[in-house]
């Protein structure tokens, strides 16, 4: 379990990066693999993670090393977001193993969330625990070590593969460390319910928006949903002004381009 200061650190960085997720979503699942591959890569090497954590080193040092590992190896969203990570001051060098991993399954929650899944996979994680708490012989085979690791994904996949892709590649995170499967699908579960409890706003904005702006949106919005909303704001020079909010499946376009567009079809059509 991670000490206070790293999860501090970890909460910092996560705020950051659901603006990130929030814009690309469909990014989401790649970058997750990702995080879970650099996590597996610094089990694998304590002296990285030594050097990467090094208190000795100054924050710029640390995410410099960082990015000279990876770069080229993952994409470049993940490269800044460990590199990011890395200039934070963590409590214990393992904890940023446990971070990196934690990012990996909160971007596919994120994913989720933005993509209007995220109740699906809550339920779909629940069925799962359900499945592999009664089918015993196939949960040991998804936990079997001796097997390789590509034939216990084969066999998560023709069971589970018609699931929401977030859900797979969950349960296939699952299958790949050495603890037992059930209790981290049930965790996950209440990570899912954790974040169903507040809508996210993917606000598109010509320039960034004020503090004073955000929050009096976010009230608007928390207002006319009846329901907590937390709002992400990108830039987009393009819409030219006003805004363009997107919550699940509503799509509220207020922006000066959206509004030149439907004049221009008046005299077209």
């Amino acid at each position: 379990m991670m000490r206070q200061a790293s999860e501090q650190a970890l909460e910092r960085m996560l705020r950051s990066w659901e603006g990130v997720v929030a814009h690309q979503p469909s990014e989401a699942i790649r970058w997750a693999d990702e995080f879970f591959a650099v996590s597996d890569v610094l089990t694998g090497s304590s002296a990285l993670v030594r050097a990467i954590t090094d208190p000795a080193r100054s924050g710029d040092a640390r995410a410099e090393l960082a990015r000279s590992v990876l770069s080229g190896k993952v994409s470049g969203e993940v490269t800044d977001y460990v590199a990011g990570l890395s200039r934070e001051r963590v409590s214990a060098a393992k904890d940023i193993i446990e971070a990196i991993t934690l990012t990996g399954v909160e971007t596919l929650l994120m994913s989720a969330q933005y993509q209007n899944r995220l109740d699906a996979v809550e339920e779909e994680l629940y069925r799962a625990s359900q499945v592999l708490g009664t089918e015993r012989t196939l949960r040991r085979s998804l936990e079997e070590r001796g097997s390789s690791l590509g034939r216990r994904h084969e066999l998560a996949g023709r069971i589970f593969g018609g699931w929401t892709p977030e859900t797979v590649a969950l349960i296939k995170h699952a299958v790949s460390t050495d603890s037992s499967i059930i209790p981290q699908l049930r965790h996950w579960v209440s990570d899912a319910g954790r974040r169903s409890e507040h809508l996210v706003a993917i606000v598109t904005a010509a320039q960034p928006l004020e503090s004073d702006q955000e929050a009096r949106l976010t009230a608007l919005l928390s207002q006319r949903y009846d329901k907590p909303v937390e709002i992400h704001v990108g830039v987009d020079p393009e819409i030219i002004g006003g805004l363009r909010i997107v919550i699940g499946a509503d799509v509220i376009d207020g922006s000066l381009a959206s509004r030149i567009n439907n004049v221009k079809s008046v005299f077209t059509d």
